[in-house]
């Protein structure tokens, strides 16, 4: 069950780079700035790119593993995913 398990996380984790940040569309940041791209970026960020009240990143791999099992499962809670910038914000559910 373990390794079925890791298995299922991999291939996301595999997606999730197949997607995000691709170099050849280096020259267009619309790619990724738009749409469902969009979202899977912010999506990364939340996932992995995670910041204490001073800004120092926080490594939380049980956060990374939770979020992961969410997306999996499509389950339906909310969460909240902001741009680097801070200027969007944007309410999804791991199922959207």
């Amino acid at each position: 069950a373990n390794e079925h398990e890791a298995g299922r996380t991999l291939r996301l984790l595999l997606k999730l780079g197949f997607i995000n940040e691709r170099p050849e569309f280096g020259v267009d940041s619309r790619w990724s700035e738009t749409g469902d791209n969009y979202v899977l970026k912010l999506f990364r960020d939340f996932v992995f790119h995670q910041a204490d009240g001073n800004g120092r990143p926080v490594m939380d791999l049980g956060h990374v593993v939770t979020a992961l099992n969410k997306l999996d499962a499509a389950d339906e809670e909310k969460i909240v995913l902001v741009s680097r910038d801070g200027k969007n914000v944007i309410v999804v559910s791991y199922a959207d």
